[in-house]
């Protein structure tokens, strides 16, 4: 089931407009740390709840071992470099080529997975959503498993879980 781990949050103090999720990297519902087909990514972003100009924000960045979590796919992001990844489209390019309608706007704030987000990238993170929360927006959080350091952003970011199965 793709997104996996799609989660719902909402302020514990001032509710907002905007509808705040996070969920795991495209293809994780199978279990795959070997590339992942744009057929999959294209099905997890067809699980992303419905609405035209999505905020995705990504916390993708490396493995402990320096391993791209981009390297899975046929576009590059995150700490990569086109040079990194000749003939790739940036993911954010990926995503208006392949939804040119869905007017995607995605922010990274790449990390290392299974290590703490630094403060200041969880400030930075905070300063990113902000606006579009209070627009209303549906802003998307996503790192490789859906659980580390989405949870630490969101604890970070004063947000509950909401109750209710979003996604296996």
């Amino acid at each position: 089931m793709e997104p996996y781990k799609l989660r719902r949050w909402k302020s514990k103090d001032e509710p907002g407009p905007g509808h705040f999720y996070t969920c795991a990297r495209p293809g994780r519902s199978k279990g795959k740390n070997g590339a992942i087909p744009d057929n999959v990514v294209r099905k997890w972003v067809d699980g992303l709840p419905k609405s035209d100009g999505v905020v995705i924000v990504s916390l993708l960045g490396r493995k402990p071992d320096g391993l791209s979590e981009f390297s899975f796919y046929s576009f590059y992001g995150g700490l990569e470099t086109q040079a990194d990844r000749p003939g790739c489209l940036h993911f954010s390019k990926w995503l208006d080529k392949m939804y040119p309608d869905r007017g995607f706007e995605l922010f990274e704030h790449p990390t290392i997975d299974f290590r703490p987000v630094p403060t200041p990238t969880l400030d930075q993170l905070g300063a990113t959503i902000a606006p579009f929360i209070g627009a209303g927006r549906i802003i998307v959080l996503v790192d490789s498993g859906g659980e580390g350091r989405v949870r630490q952003a969101c604890m970070h970011l004063a947000l509950v879980e909401e109750t209710g199965s979003y996604g296996k």
